[in-house]
């Protein structure tokens, strides 16, 4: 057959055809002979791709099984798992692994695979698909996918698989499938950045995850999860998540160390308080942050802590270490990690002073003296901060507390450092009876000098008839 000819006219004629066999022989006998010689153009394969693709009058036993040889060969020499190219029900012509040859050997080298993904974007982005050819398109998207992750553009192949028709098209597509399909997407979407569409198919898979999933799905899942925290700036819960995983003997070694770093990237970044205590006491607890780590990260760690102040070098040495999204800018002004600093300094200095005033405490926050309120007001509405603040003065005034209170000394509670099981709150007394209680320890302070005055006679020695 003259493969240089008009391949629409070829392809009319044997779909005029009357016997059935006749024709399904002949369109694979075409179908070979554009893959023999390895093509140099993309347009004959594209047009054999819609011809199948786009109609509505093909008879589905000869469609099916000539657009599974023809996806078949498509997918021979590709990225793309054998689970992802598998087609329920077809036999590709009488022979997939036929087929996979000879397109492994007609997309070979660059020249090749520039082919194979003209083909199949030709074929996917033709008008009117058909619906019952669902299961062979979905392949060709998942295959499209594999090619632009080659290529690093991870928003392209997310948006490949999102296309895919997992409901209320022509076939029932199983929750098994389904789920991994979603969680792909997930995935490259975070690799993109895009967090807020990542949700919402995370959001899709968390109605689909089952216990008895496979281990490989629910690993991306929990990666997932913690990757999804850490975008959205709930960095306690993926610090606690990312930890977890770091002792998953399933994951490489290598990405394990990687998912404690992240583990201590996000503890520090995380908002001051209770909560964060107890994980920077697991971390500090864990010896692979001592041996596996950078120094300045365990340096960080152990400084946040202890509650020691924090310098603006140190905060510089670590910031060069963080992504993108965790630079992002907050309310107030700053950094995402400026912000945790600030309120670790504000802490760190509850265990220097009893008070400070706002202009002192905003010199070691790098902030103004209303700045400075603003922060320590704001942790003290959250419960994060145990103090009160005296506007009239300017004067921050920290709650005593116990020697099991702080976290430099909390050995042994709760198993390590700092970590205290129920956590205390400040009592409930009004800022009234708060004023009262002060002027009366003043008086009382002022009456005992009186006495003492009067006791050792210095008053009447200055007195003068």
């Amino acid at each position: 057959m003259d493969v240089e000819g008009d391949i629409t006219s070829q392809l009319e004629g044997i779909a005029s055809a009357s016997n059935q066999r006749d024709r399904g022989t002949a369109y694979l006998s075409l179908l070979s002979s554009l893959l023999n010689p390895p093509p140099q153009h993309a347009s004959q394969l594209i047009t054999f791709g819609t011809h199948f693709t786009t109609s509505t009058t093909m008879t589905m036993v000869v469609g099916r099984r000539v657009l599974g040889a023809y996806v078949m060969a498509l997918c021979g020499g590709s990225t793309i798992s054998e689970k992802d190219k598998k087609i329920s029900g077809g036999d590709e012509g009488g022979d997939e692994s036929k087929w996979e040859e000879a397109g492994k050997a007609a997309f070979q080298g660059e020249k090749g695979e520039d082919v194979r993904r003209e083909v199949v974007e030709g074929v996917l982005d033709a008008p009117g698909m058909a619906g019952w050819c669902d299961e062979q398109t979905t392949v060709l998207r998942k295959l499209y996918s594999e090619i632009l992750q080659s290529d690093e553009d991870w928003i392209g192949a997310a948006r490949a698989l999102i296309k895919i028709p997992l409901e209320g098209g022509s076939r029932l597509v199983p929750d098994e499938d389904k789920l991994a399909v979603y969680m792909k997407i997930v995935r490259l979407l975070l690799e993109s950045g895009e967090s807020g569409q990542a949700q919402t198919y995370f959001s899709r898979a968390s109605l689909l995850i089952r216990p008895e999933s496979d281990k490989i799905t629910q690993l991306q899942y929990r990666l997932s999860q913690a990757r999804l925290a850490d975008y959205s700036a709930k960095f306690n819960e993926a610090a606690q998540k990312y930890h977890e995983l770091s002792f998953d003997v399933s994951i490489d070694e290598e990405e394990r160390t990687q998912m404690l770093k992240s583990a201590v990237t996000t503890s520090i970044l995380a908002p001051a308080g209770p909560q964060r205590s107890r994980i920077l006491a697991a971390l500090n607890r864990d010896e692979r942050v001592q041996s596996n780590l950078a120094a300045h990260l365990s340096g960080m760690l152990r400084k946040m802590l202890l509650e020691y102040i924090v310098r603006n070098e140190e905060v510089k040495e670590f910031e060069a270490g963080l992504e993108d999204h965790q630079r992002a800018k907050v309310e107030g002004g700053g950094t995402v990690l400026e912000r945790a600093v600030r309120e670790h300094n504000v802490g760190a200095c509850g265990k220097v002073y009893d008070n400070v005033s706002f202009e002192a405490l905003g010199s070691i926050l790098n902030l103004d003296a209303d700045g400075a309120e603003a922060t320590a007001r704001r942790m003290i509405e959250q419960g994060r901060l145990r103090a009160w603040i005296d506007q009239p003065l300017s004067l921050l005034y920290f709650e005593s507390r116990s020697e099991h209170d702080t976290d430099a000394n909390a050995q042994g509670t709760a198993g390590g450092l700092g970590v205290e099981r129920v956590e205390k709150l400040i009592e409930p007394v009004s800022w009234v009876e708060r004023w009262d209680d002060r002027i009366r320890d003043t008086s009382n302070k002022v009456e005992s000098i009186a006495t003492a005055i009067q006791a050792q006679g210095l008053l009447a020695n200055g007195v003068k008839a």
